[in-house]
């Protein structure tokens, strides 16, 4: 064999490796620039500087023109831009981070990119329902909720969840899940409400906790971040995404409005509720950025990351409420560039991945289920509450575009050497 065919095999290899990592980076939950960079980094550890990565919605394609001015192209297809596996982008960033620092061969760093995407999980299935559970406790209360109503919604985020795992693992397409999984939280809260455990306004928060909880975060974080780094086509199949799982949502939603028509409700309550002191709100923001963490399946590492992440988010969003008497829908995107940014900052330092900090200290603090509480309200004695669902909609866009916005101005602050004074 000549030394040029050689060559070309071990350059295939090595593409091979650098497209696998591109998938991989995408199914776990990263953002295309973030996919790109690592991909980019790890072919220059192999001296690959002619080496051009583009991401087009699943699609990941490498291309190199190696001395002979040959070009060499490996296509690979990711088999989803919805999940977010935080402990999954760490081990593949440790893969990736072992190839440039140590230059694996090419086969090598397959099988330890192979054993990284396979697992192992870092806790039983239980915790991660366990985290879930703690999180709609969090946000239930935050939102006006009493122990019995969070309580109550702990138990349904549980059975909801555990309803879409059963539905995605039978093959059922995301849409007619997440629609089951927004009506089955709408009937528990309708059911809790007509066996007199629950007002309508406690069965309220019960739902909008819910439904804030099936609402795609992660992917509108990542759009936010791909729209940013001019990367229309992918941030475009990530909105319509986004879109699907929300129209879902509206769609069960309608399915147990109809159904609540039809019986006496009382008095229309108010669409008010009562709010938690400042320093309580804050210690179930934490807790809740943790429960968060185990989740969306964050290692040991994670956690505490998240506690503080979940503590500064809410510190920032509840001191421009209460000392700026900045509206709660300007306070939220604030907070979130601060987190953005810090998260950025810290992210390699800590060695966690930096979308899953944003997304744990957004969760834990920022989620706009008061406002969709209040749509959910009105909506049930059948007063449009459209414009609080918009209006929801808009926040969650907003704490997207504040967490890029707060990436973007660390990576100028990171370029102009101002990262490398504070090592």
């Amino acid at each position: 064999m000549s030394n040029q065919d050689t060559d070309r095999q071990h350059v295939e290899a090595e593409l091979r490796f650098l497209a696998e990592l591109g998938t991989s980076t995408l199914e776990s939950g990263y953002a295309t620039e973030a996919m790109m960079l690592m991909v980019t980094t790890c072919a220059a550890a192999w001296g690959m500087s002619e080496v051009l990565v583009t991401g087009i919605g699943r699609t990941v394609t490498v291309q190199y023109v190696d001395e002979h001015g040959h070009i060499h192209t490996r296509q690979a297809q990711a088999a989803t831009l919805d999940a977010f596996d935080c402990d999954r982008m760490r081990r593949i960033k440790a893969v990736a981070r072992r190839q440039v620092v140590d230059r694996l061969d090419p086969e090598t760093a397959c099988r330890e990119l192979t054993a990284a995407d396979a697992g192992p999980q870092p806790f039983p299935w239980w915790a991660l329902q366990a985290g879930g559970m703690l999180l709609a406790f969090c946000i239930c209360l935050q939102i006006g909720g009493t122990a019995l109503a969070a309580s109550l919604a702990a138990a349904t985020q549980l059975v909801v969840n555990l309803t879409g795992r059963g539905l995605g693992g039978h093959g059922v397409p995301r849409f007619f899940t997440v629609v089951v999984q927004a009506t089955v939280a709408g009937a528990f809260g309708g059911t809790f409400h007509l066996a007199g455990w629950l007002t309508v306004a406690q069965a309220a928060t019960l739902v909008a906790t819910t439904w804030v909880l099936i609402a795609p975060l992660p992917q509108l974080i990542s759009t936010a971040i791909d729209m940013v780094s001019a990367d229309s086509l992918t941030a475009l199949a990530r909105a319509l995404g986004a879109a699907l799982i929300i129209g879902g949502i509206a769609l069960g939603g309608v399915l147990i409005l109809s159904l609540s028509w039809r019986f006496d409700l009382g008095v229309a309550a108010n669409a008010v509720l009562p709010v938690l002191p400042v320093w309580l709100g804050i210690c179930f923001a934490v807790l809740g950025a943790i429960g968060n963490a185990l989740f969306n399946v964050g290692g040991p590492r994670l956690l505490a990351p998240a506690a503080v992440a979940g503590l500064v988010t809410a510190s920032v969003n509840q001191a421009l409420i209460h000392l700026g008497n900045m509206p709660a829908a300007w306070a939220g995107p604030i907070a979130a560039v601060v987190l953005g940014f810090l998260a950025a900052a810290s992210a390699e330092r800590l060695r966690v991945p930096m979308s899953a900090l944003v997304l744990v200290g957004i969760t834990g603090a920022l989620l706009p289920g008061l406002i969709v509480c209040q749509g959910l309200i009105l909506s049930v004695y059948q007063v449009s509450g459209i414009g609080y669902f918009v209006q929801a909609g808009a926040v969650c866009v907003g704490l997207g575009v504040g967490a890029s916005l707060g990436v973007y101005l660390w990576s100028v602050v990171a370029r102009h050497g101002f990262a490398a004074s504070t090592e």
